[in-house]
């Protein structure tokens, strides 16, 4: 029964923070993307809603930022992770944006912190492991 709340209140929490529409770049979903592989980041510049646009190879290091694409902090302890266009896109705002904490309140890639939100908590189950 813990477990239904538990899964029922992440499922809540995840379509608030996904319903916050922005005006710039689309959320793609739940979209696998391969490590070696190019993929365009999209992103907007803050309230400005211009479109930046980058071809990044997935997996590699971009301007001090450390494996593009993954969900999450970093590369990862160990644990499994997802590997996703919408994670790629906020990974990239941020290190271009000097992102303030990454989260959903910062100005300039919060909006992308949202699309991702998705990809992070369901990508592995949906098998986007890179």
């Amino acid at each position: 029964m813990i477990k239904k709340i538990s899964l029922y209140l992440s499922m809540f929490t995840l379509v608030i923070f996904t319903g916050f529409a922005s005006a710039g770049e689309k959320n793609e979903g739940i979209t696998c993307i391969n490590k070696g592989s190019n993929v365009t980041a999209v992103y907007d510049k803050g309230s400005s809603g211009q479109l930046v646009t980058k071809n990044i190879r997935v997996g590699n290091s971009y301007k001090g930022g450390s494996c593009m694409g993954r969900c999450g902090g970093g590369c990862g302890w160990g644990a499994p992770s997802a590997w996703a266009k919408d994670c790629l896109d906020h990974d990239i705002c941020i290190v271009d944006q000097n992102g303030q904490n990454g989260l959903a309140a910062d100005k300039n890639c919060g909006d992308e912190f949202r699309h991702a939100a998705d990809d992070y908590t369901f990508g592995v189950l949906r098998g986007c492991r890179g």
